[in-house]
């Protein structure tokens, strides 16, 4: 004979189930519309699951081989499983969705179809690589967060990734998507050893990095927003700039760098230990993949009019490698020519480079403080003329600096 627990909503809109629930093969949970039912202890449905109401979870929660159970939400104060069948089931089907805790709640399930609304009020979802699917919609002002991988399906509306790491919410939304379209956002903290910057940058944060991929178009073009925060941002190359700004960088393939996207940067705060939060907006659509795209937040110098920047001192023994080469830098146009002399305190020449092209590079002409006998330079004052001509003119400077060994 079969067991039922049975909850109506005629007469119960909210009961609980405190102690541990271990419900036997044989037995049916059957919650009517409207139905809160709160499991305070571990709940383990070995029986079937019938939810038309909603199910609130305080500890873990063992669904074995249901694949089928409505709205759920988690809440408390202490940290949760969500445990599953991962072998006979393709997928768990979610109706609604809904984190409100403290602490983390770990996935550990066959992938959540979420067909309804995938809310992240508050706390943390931990999941693994293909763990949560949102069909439905997102929320785009919460404060909790996945972290690690989420993909999602357009309906012709914007999407919200409710992405983060570390401890900070770094959500992201994706429109002008077409209808149908799948993709999934991947938010971790970045590999050190990839972080490769172009020379318009000034350093690039190692606490978030989002991976944008395609599931079935090769590539399509799509606006997109990032709300950044708890990111560090320091000056790396510690070259001085008059203003300095966060900005959205996308790493390309063919030179293995990272580079400016064009992008507005609003709402930017900054906190403890220059610790800085903001949005940043794409000007313009951005092609994504389905090998996927990597972006990233950098340090930027701001930038009014096309300006030239020649340090006042350089040491060949740097621990950063741009600091090796005395070099001039010049941000806001392409640089078509360039011309750069050395000289020592007795007006030896001891370095002179001269070039044109459609599109120069200044990180390619620089001294290294060898004379031309080959031996080491001496460390103390040497001087120097620059000269860089862009289609908007020419900009010269003239002055000393220090060779520090």
């Amino acid at each position: 004979m079969k067991r039922y627990i049975t909850v109506f909503s005629l007469f119960l809109v909210g009961s609980s189930l405190i102690a541990q629930i271990n419900l036997g093969d044989s037995t049916t949970v059957y919650l009517g519309d409207s139905t809160i039912f709160f499991f305070g202890g571990n709940t383990t449905l070995n029986g079937s699951l019938n939810n038309s109401g909603t199910i609130v979870s305080y500890s873990d929660m063992d669904l074995v081989k249901n694949g089928d159970i409505g709205n759920i939400k988690f809440t408390g104060v202490n940290n949760q499983k969500l445990i599953g069948d991962t072998i006979e089931l393709d997928s768990i089907k979610v109706n609604d969705f809904i984190v409100n805790k403290q602490g983390t709640l770990q996935l550990l399930t066959s992938p959540i179809d979420v067909l309804g609304e995938f809310i992240t009020e508050n706390g943390i979802i931990e999941a693994d690589a293909d763990a949560i699917f949102v069909s439905g919609s997102t929320m785009d002002n919460g404060s909790g967060y996945v972290e690690g991988k989420l993909f999602g399906k357009s309906r012709g509306n914007p999407i919200t990734f409710p992405m983060g790491v570390n401890g900070a919410p770094n959500y992201v939304t994706i429109s002008n998507l077409p209808n149908g379209t799948i993709l999934s956002v991947e938010c971790k903290q970045p590999n050190s050893d990839s972080l490769f910057l172009d020379e318009n940058m000034l350093g690039i944060s190692r606490d978030v990095e989002w991976v944008i991929k395609l599931s079935a178009s090769d590539s399509l073009e799509a606006q997109m927003v990032f709300n950044y925060s708890g990111v560090t941002l320091t000056n790396e190359k510690n070259i001085r700039a008059k203003d300095e700004r966060p900005g959205l960088v996308l790493f390309s393939k063919v030179d293995t760098l990272f580079h400016e996207v064009n992008a507005t940067n609003s709402n930017i705060s900054t906190g403890q230990s220059q610790v800085i939060n903001g949005i940043l907006s794409a000007n313009s659509d951005v092609v994504i993949t389905r090998e996927g795209r990597r972006f990233a937040i950098a340090l930027i110098p701001s930038i009014d009019q096309p300006t030239l920047f020649v340090p006042n001192a350089f040491s060949p023994t740097a621990t950063i490698e741009e600091n090796r080469i005395f070099r001039a830098f010049y941000a806001g146009a392409v640089v078509k020519e360039v011309s750069i002399a050395v000289y020592d305190s007795f007006n030896k020449q001891v370095y002179t480079a001269n070039d044109s092209g459609d599109e120069l590079d200044l990180s390619n002409y620089g001294w290294n403080g060898v004379l031309n006998s080959g031996l080491d330079a001496p460390e103390g004052v040497y001087y120097y003329t620059v000269r860089v001509v862009t289609d908007e003119g020419s900009n010269s400077k003239t002055a000393s600096f220090i060779l520090i060994r």
